[in-house]
């Protein structure tokens, strides 16, 4: 039975948030480079263009995980660095820099982990519809298959698509991410194309003998705000579409369509053999969860039917973007995860809390705190969790908020590319060094 100091302990990053040279090595133009260029789109007018720098400094940035004791770096890969068109001739100055970040992490003894989607789709294949386009399945097969071929030998851990909800969700639906674009028919277009993409994607990597493949699922904590059957009906909606929505189809379950009936819009796209397609038995399933949400029915929201009660109204402390953090959640879509198939390893792939420039990091210690607490119940409950990796190690340009939230063990002076290990990671280094003995 596993015990919290056989868990393996690592950090997520993800590119567009932290690489900078967004024009460096003959690297295309991604969705976010583009939405960037409208200031007014980022809440402090920022961008990424910058970003940490990792790009220069990633031996820097490794060479600090690896001091505080973490075992895995799980990073993404801008798709555009490798394909500056989004298709066709691969770049081979992006495929040597993602060369050096892996053998760096393999000669320093971490483990490096890729992400191979974390929202930052090439901009000329966003011209051309992006995942409201069916023609995306091939795009990113071609994509993963380049990946495969060139990292496989090195990367043994692969997760395909990041938190698929917020990126159409986000991306197009709501419009608050790139590409901005808005509306239920974009987002159910590219809820379907993203699933089969990451089917497909997932027989590709598994073509290699030895890989491990798995997905990375945003969980938010739904609960209804009064006890009436039409607030439980609300969040058994928004529950549906936040929690079951990119993991259920995958499963063989089909779309949840009962629980949330405009999912039925998404039959529009089906061509024949996409509900067998879309099964895929995952190597692991990826956990990431921060926040907790309390809706209310509100017959005026079209597709929804519910409204966000915000923390603030329920007199409950919000962190530095407004959300409820939500330790506890981390226990919770664990157990529940579990029960989909107990036998599936589960990682927790992503949590983290965003605190203000101002604010003391022992908060940052003491949220981590409640998820070791939590996450030591589920290995009680012999639930099959292999690990954790934090988000983030180095604070980092967080999309649409800009540099406003703070998610990193490690502050950066974005003058001078100074890192600095903060409370937290001195505390984690600690905790992990007693751990293990």
């Amino acid at each position: 039975m596993n015990k919290i100091k056989d868990l393996k302990w690592g950090v997520t990053t993800a590119a567009y948030q932290t690489e900078g040279a967004y024009d460096k090595d003959e690297k295309g133009l991604s969705i976010w480079d583009t939405f960037t260029q409208k200031s007014h789109k980022i809440k402090d007018r920022s961008n990424a263009r910058i970003a940490t720098d990792f790009y220069h400094r990633f031996e820097e940035d490794i060479d600090l995980a690896v001091d505080i004791g973490l075992q895995i770096f799980r990073f993404s890969i801008s798709w555009s660095r490798i394909f500056p068109e989004g298709v066709g001739v691969v770049n081979p100055k992006g495929i040597k820099f993602y060369d050096k970040v892996i053998n760096y992490c393999l000669k320093v003894g971490i483990e490096p982990w890729v992400t191979t989607y974390h929202w930052d789709l090439p901009q000329k294949l966003q011209d051309k519809g992006g995942w409201t386009n069916r023609d995306v399945i091939n795009w990113y097969s071609g994509y993963v298959t380049v990946l495969r071929d060139h990292f496989a030998d090195r990367v043994k851990h692969w997760v395909l698509i990041n938190e698929g909800i917020v990126c159409v969700g986000a991306g197009y639906f709501l419009g608050v991410h790139a590409p901005g674009k808005r509306g239920i028919r974009n987002f159910v277009s590219s809820t379907h194309h993203l699933l089969l993409a990451q089917a497909e994607g997932f027989k590709i990597l598994k073509e290699r003998t030895g890989l491990q493949v798995g997905t990375a699922i945003s969980c938010t904590k739904i609960e209804p705000y009064r006890n009436t059957t039409a607030d439980h009906k609300a969040a058994i909606r928004i529950d549906t579409l936040m929690n079951r929505l990119f993991i259920e189809p995958h499963l063989g379950l089909g779309y949840p369509d009962n629980d949330f009936p405009v999912l039925k819009r998404i039959s529009k796209y089906y061509k024949k053999g996409d509900i067998e397609a879309l099964k895929t038995d995952f190597d692991f399933w990826g956990i990431q969860t921060y926040a907790r949400e309390v809706v209310k029915a509100a017959w005026y929201i079209p597709y929804l039917g519910a409204i966000q009660v915000k923390p603030k109204k329920r007199n409950v402390k919000t962190s530095v973007m407004g959300w409820e953090t939500y330790p506890e959640g981390a226990q919770y879509f664990l157990e529940r995860f579990a029960k989909y198939n107990p036998k599936k390893a589960l990682w927790l792939s992503e949590c983290g809390m965003a605190l203000s420039k101002k604010e003391d990091d022992q908060i940052r210690i003491e949220y981590y705190q409640k998820i070791i607490e939590g996450m030591k119940t589920v290995l009680d409950k012999n639930i099959n969790l292999k690990g954790i990796l934090l988000w983030t190690l180095v604070d980092n340009f967080e999309w649409a908020e800009g540099y406003i939230p703070k998610f990193g063990i490690i502050s950066l002076d974005r003058k001078t590319m100074q890192r600095q290990m903060k409370k937290s990671a001195f505390w984690l280094k600690k905790y992990l060094s007693n751990i293990k003995l």
